[in-house]
């Protein structure tokens, strides 16, 4: 399980835009693009190095319309899968 406190960072060799609402994320290392969706795309741009696992859950819950206990659940998974992708450090 994540640490609430911990603050996830991108990957500094992550390249990405937002379009739409929807980030595309190019992992040249990797030879790897990945596309979010909304919710995802959201995350994705608040992650900046100072926000906390927790201020990202809230940001969720804030600006979608989804349960604090939802939004922790899919915020979690989200980093997992992120981090499994080399996409977050």
């Amino acid at each position: 399980m994540t640490d609430l406190a911990m603050v996830p960072r991108k990957n500094p060799n992550s390249a990405y835009r937002i379009y739409d609402g929807q980030a595309t994320i190019v992992l040249p290392e990797q030879a790897e693009v990945n596309v979010l969706n909304e919710i995802g795309s959201l995350v994705w741009d608040h992650i900046d190095g100072t926000r906390t696992v927790a201020q990202l859950i809230d940001e969720v819950v804030e600006q979608c319309d989804t349960t604090p206990e939802v939004a922790r659940r899919d915020v979690l998974e989200f980093l997992q899968s992120l981090r499994a992708h080399g996409m977050v450090i």
